[in-house]
């Protein structure tokens, strides 16, 4: 229910900013994004329990590509499925993680391509600890008491690189589009590779000018912001070969529970964007299977993104 009604006020906010017409080119734009389990009223918090993310974004045109520079401040929360019955069960290790990221994504007519560069910390310098336990004193929860158990990588860095071929037969259509999509990442967090695609269906943009990939619903050829809406489904394998969030470091401390992480993953991503005129509103749903051998249950949470446009 929470969802939908998030639904509803972006799709209010958008009807608003729709009634001022006049050519605009917006180029800054900054979001935020919360992932949480409780988004899907779960029983309890568990694996990837809690995310928040803000983020600003600055896009412009150079030969004939779209390029969108961001940078991006966000914590994630990660804890095992039994934080108060059995305390000594831990099935995926509690976790940290506390970074600053930039991006660099070039849209052109064939392609896409992204890196990013991450630095951070996980464990206790993140305030993992701190952020949950606050908000459940705040909204009158159970306090989790078994966070010095949590991995630890005192200073983490990370690069991404991905890549997003756009086929013509797969992507012409303004209606209904394929996309492939392979990454790669490498570091102290993340070693490894991806593979999957987007089947997106809807009222859409040009590849270069697209709220899916987070660049502000502007059609030059109009005089007005162009309305863009759409679902998508995205599946995605993932071969891992190394995970902090699960294994920690040589910095792990005698208390430290850490884990093992699965070779092979699969997620699916299921998820409904609008977006026109200043606003951008993001509902996604996301389903994925366990990603340490010892984690009891398959992780399924939402994601709730906002952006404004400037």
């Amino acid at each position: 229910m929470k969802i939908w009604v998030c639904l509803l006020f972006c799709c209010s906010i958008s009807q608003i900013f729709a009634q001022k017409n006049g050519p605009a080119n917006w180029q800054h734009s900054i979001s935020i994004t919360t992932d949480n389990d409780a988004y899907l009223l779960q029983d309890n918090d568990k694996y990837y329990t809690n995310g928040l993310y803000f983020q600003y974004n600055f896009s412009h045109q150079k030969q004939n590509a779209t390029i969108v520079q961001s940078i991006e401040a966000g914590q994630a929360l990660y804890t095992p499925r039994l934080l108060t019955f059995y305390p000594d069960s831990v099935d995926r290790p509690y976790c940290g993680y506390l970074f600053l990221t930039y991006k660099h994504l070039r849209l052109q007519q064939h392609y896409g391509l992204q890196w990013n560069v991450s630095v951070g910390t996980i464990g206790n310098n993140s305030l993992g600890q701190n952020f949950q336990n606050g908000l459940h004193h705040l909204l009158g929860l159970y306090p989790v008491t078994d966070w010095y158990k949590q991995v630890q990588v005192p200073i983490t860095i990370n690069a991404m690189i991905q890549y997003m071929p756009f086929i013509h037969a797969l992507t012409q259509s303004n209606t209904a589009k394929i996309i492939p999509v392979f990454t790669a990442n490498a570091g102290n967090v993340y070693t490894n590779a991806k593979a999957g695609a987007f089947f997106v269906l809807g009222k859409l943009n040009a590849n270069t000018n697209s709220a899916l990939w987070n660049v502000p619903a502007y059609n030059p050829s109009k005089s007005h912001q162009s309305l863009e809406w759409f679902v998508y489904f995205y599946p995605e394998i993932t071969l891992q070969g190394y995970n902090a969030t699960v294994q920690g470091s040589s910095s792990n401390t005698s208390s430290t529970v850490a884990g093992t992480p699965e070779k092979w993953m699969y997620q699916q991503n299921w998820g409904i964007v609008l977006a026109q005129g200043h606003w951008m509103g993001k509902i996604e749903i996301v389903y994925q299977t366990k990603e340490c051998i010892t984690q009891y249950l398959p992780q399924r949470y939402a994601s709730i993104q906002l952006t404004y446009c400037f």
